[in-house]
């Protein structure tokens, strides 16, 4: 999958940046993944994968997928 991230999220990233590429094995949560790469669960306001709003706590993400998740505040 693809994960791309906006605003303040970045900061969380390795390397800080706006997007990783990740193997899934299998389908896997979002929130799972997230918790892994230490992403405060609590920081993510909108979560988009392959263009359609999904929520963060039941949202299921396989190899195909293009993940994009957002904070809440952007900008500076």
């Amino acid at each position: 999958m693809k994960l791309y991230t906006g605003g303040y999220l970045t900061f969380y990233m390795p390397r800080k940046a706006h997007s990783l590429d990740i193997i899934l094995e299998d389908p896997r949560l979002l929130s799972e993944i997230l918790l892994e790469l230490a992403v405060p669960l609590a920081e993510v306001h909108l979560v988009a994968i392959n263009g359609e709003v999904r929520e963060l706590e039941d949202t299921i993400v396989q190899n195909t997928d293009d993940v994009r998740i957002y904070s809440s505040v952007n900008g500076g």
